[in-house]
């Protein structure tokens, strides 16, 4: 059988009325603090007897809300979704959807992905090429045999939702990447499930098609309101789509939060490195303001290139003396080739410089430091062009608003 025709199993769940009605009644269930979905101490080894695990002991909730499941290959961000899904039966936990336990391991619990009342949407989208855009949509309504006038009222619903209308004669080889992938989406929420998982959707996409898909899938997911898991490897798309991320590294968990605070205060080491294009630099704290603003430290000083003291906000666990890890972004720091009056700076020196169009890459060397920053052609630099022009003296001015400390590893 085709993989496409095993993915409409999951897709399209052939439910008895029963369980259709306890599906409605279940959809507007939550638990007692909001949660749609909850996951547990969730473990899932692929090789039994080894120690180390594709998700290892995750724990997290999802509520009326779109969370990224967000890192590197191999973090566990799709096993993850696949445990929540049913498609992977983990080797520990338990995963709790719109109220009701579907898996758990210890209680001997685990309902099959049809019965989970969950949408899911693939990578490969998983369109029949031989059905027009209304057969794919409806087809999960039809092995549900409901009444053929309430079919092409949800499906009508559907697409209208997802800005379809018109397109219900097309074959998917007559639709562009974008509205197929919103064909794929319909036919996820057309029977309207609790939850929404999307495994890295926009990944098969052309940069440019990408960027306008995921405008309209942001302003899509955030009308109908349903409760999303969405796995990917893009940062940019991560941020852009998501009200919270949960960034995983070798199976756990290294931070979840939302966008903006895993940029300016990412938790550890490889947040840091990984969010964004980052220098990251050895400092020794010189001083911290013993007052705290919602955990953090109102200001404090960091020693970083030797002798140059930027103050900034520290996490409120790092103290006077220690040593710590300074993330500079390579985007947020200002370089000129002429020493200016209006900032503190330290003297550098461009060992090469890289080209990229909208933007320049610089690599700094500050001592015995390299630092890669980037500026764009309306910055002074610019003006500088030719290799002739490169090992001459720079100043770097590095703002106490733009790094953030992480304790050191």
């Amino acid at each position: 059988m085709p993989n496409c025709y095993k993915l409409a199993r999951y897709i399209a769940p052939k439910m008895s009325n029963q369980l259709q009605t306890e599906a409605v009644v279940q959809r507007s269930m939550t638990d007692s603090k909001g949660s749609v979905i909850k996951v547990s101490h969730l473990t899932k080894r692929f090789v039994k007897g080894v120690k180390s695990a594709a998700v290892n002991d995750v724990t997290f909730e999802v509520g009326r809300e779109i969370v990224a499941l967000f890192g590197p290959s191999g973090c566990g961000k799709t096993t993850t979704l696949r445990c929540i899904a049913g498609l992977e039966k983990p080797d520990a936990g338990e995963i709790t959807i719109g109220g009701k336990v579907v898996t758990s391991i210890e209680k001997g619990i685990f309902v099959p992905p049809e019965k989970r009342d969950i949408g899911l949407m693939f990578q490969s989208y998983a369109l029949w090429p031989h059905m027009k855009v209304f057969d794919n949509v409806a087809y999960g309504l039809k092995v549900r045999k409901l009444p053929k006038d309430e079919i092409e009222k949800k499906v009508k619903s559907a697409l209208q939702t997802v800005e379809l209308t018109g397109y219900e004669k097309r074959y998917p080889a007559q639709l562009s990447g974008g509205q197929q992938q919103r064909v794929a989406l319909a036919r996820s929420l057309v029977y309207e499930p609790k939850v929404l998982l999307l495994d890295e959707p926009l990944s098969n996409l052309d940069a440019k098609v990408r960027e306008k898909t995921r405008i309209e899938l942001k302003s899509l997911l955030s009308r109908i309101g349903i409760s999303t898991v969405y796995v990917t490897h893009d940062q940019e798309e991560a941020f852009v789509l998501s009200d919270r991320v949960i960034i995983m590294d070798s199976g756990s968990i290294s931070q979840n939060d939302t966008p903006y605070n895993i940029y300016r205060h990412p938790a550890n080491k490889f947040v840091a490195s990984f969010i964004g294009r980052s220098n990251l630099v050895e400092g020794n704290i010189i001083s911290v303001d013993s007052d705290e603003t919602e955990g953090r430290a109102a200001k404090g000083v960091v020693r970083v290139l030797g002798n140059y003291d930027i103050e900034c906000s520290f996490p409120s666990t790092l103290h006077a003396g220690e040593k710590c890890l300074v993330t500079v972004r390579a985007n947020e720091v200002g370089l000129y080739p002429t020493e200016p009056t209006f900032a503190k700076t330290v003297q550098c020196t461009v060992v090469s410089r890289d080209y990229k169009g909208s933007m320049t890459d610089h690599m700094v060397k500050v001592g015995d430091t390299m630092l890669v920053v980037s500026t764009h052609r309306f910055c002074d630099l610019n003006k500088v062009e030719g290799e002739e022009e490169l090992d001459r003296k720079h100043y770097l001015h590095i703002r106490g608003d733009s790094v953030s400390i992480v304790p050191f590893e």
